[in-house]
């Protein structure tokens, strides 16, 4: 399978193991906790969302692929590349660390920080490529589109980001901020997946590449 197809299905699986993790969850609330109380030891089958985690964040690598053989300028291919990586590994390691837990794993820190932690750089790391992605020419290429769906996401990625944050944990509707920066976040990976794969298999037709397996 092709690594810009790779990461396109990866908001899809996602969506599938955060669902069945929602399903199966008692207690729950999807409007005050966040995505990440799924994983908490009170939970019988934390498993599953745990698994959604790091699978998306293995699934998501295949953008940086992607990025990397489309992009021309060498400081772009490594910039974004390793974006990419912090985008994906931010994520593992929230399928890793437990959030709300108080053992501590290295230097004082508890499992429930290093989440904490891993998934601000995440999401730092993806507002960093989106921003890319609406201003950068080495991402849009000469398609408007990919700009304006960037710029999108970016803006209603950033409201959500704010509302949550100035929500008090636990009280509605914070976990449905929450899901919105995630839906959109994840919509970007989508769109942006199936732009450079198409934009990249053009190219390789054209023959400024030699191998088509990227795309």
């Amino acid at each position: 399978m092709q690594a810009s197809w790779i990461a396109a299905a990866a908001p899809l699986v996602f969506l599938v193991f955060s669902t069945a993790a929602t399903l199966a969850a008692q207690s729950y609330s999807s409007l005050q906790s966040p995505i990440s109380a799924l994983a908490e030891s009170t939970q019988p089958h934390s498993w599953i969302i745990n698994t959604g985690f790091i699978t998306y964040g293995l699934m998501v690598q295949g953008l940086g692929f992607v990025l990397y053989a489309s992009t021309d300028r060498r400081s772009f291919q490594l910039l974004l590349s390793a974006l990419v990586i912090l985008y994906g590994s931010g994520g593992i390691a929230a399928g890793i660390f437990v959030t709300g837990e108080t053992n501590i794993v290295a230097f004082g820190l508890t499992e429930g920080d290093l989440h904490g932690a891993s998934s601000w750089i995440t999401l730092s790391a993806v507002l960093v490529l989106m921003a890319a992605g609406a201003f950068v020419q080495p991402l849009g290429g000469g398609s408007s589109a990919i700009r304006k769906v960037s710029l999108a996401m970016l803006v209603l990625t950033l409201a959500a980001v704010i509302q949550f944050s100035v929500t008090p944990s636990g009280m509605a509707p914070s976990g449905l901020f929450q899901r919105g920066f995630f839906a959109t976040t994840m919509l970007w990976v989508f769109v942006s997946s199936l732009h450079l794969g198409r934009r990249l298999h053009k190219r390789q037709q054209e023959g400024l590449y030699p191998s088509a397996h990227l795309g």
